[in-house]
């Protein structure tokens, strides 16, 4: 079995973390974390602080003895996109992400990446509050 969980250094995205490592502890799932950090933004501020939380992600993985693939995109792609298409290629049998509260002018004025990788994933889709 395996396990992706998307991870954007976000409180939201620690709690989906620790819930996907306990899954996968007791599935024995091969664990993928993953993050998005959007087209052409390898050199952002934003993509070192996604570097170090893919790294502090990984230290807590492993000092729960649970081994953990790290994967970070800059695909030209919307960050669901980005999600689906990787969970897609590697065939992963559960996503796992968190969500954030926004206002119903937020979602409509700007999407939910969570709305649409509950929509376009072919895998099962598991929400964090």
């Amino acid at each position: 079995m395996k396990i992706m969980v998307g991870y954007d250094g976000s409180e939201m995205a620690h709690r989906a973390l620790l819930v996907a490592q306990k899954r996968a502890k007791s599935m024995q799932a091969e664990l993928h974390i993953f993050t998005a950090a959007g087209a052409g933004k390898l050199d952002s501020p934003q993509n070192n602080r996604l570097q170090e939380g893919l790294k502090d992600s990984e230290m807590l993985c492993k000092a729960c003895n649970i081994a953990c693939k790290l994967e970070m995109s800059n695909q030209e792609l919307s960050v669901a996109e980005d999600i689906v298409r990787y969970a897609s290629a590697n065939q992963m049998d559960e996503i796992v992400i968190g969500l954030r509260r926004r206002s119903q002018l937020g979602k409509l004025l700007f999407g939910s990446t969570s709305r649409q990788v509950i929509l376009d994933a072919t895998c099962p889709v598991l929400c964090i509050k």
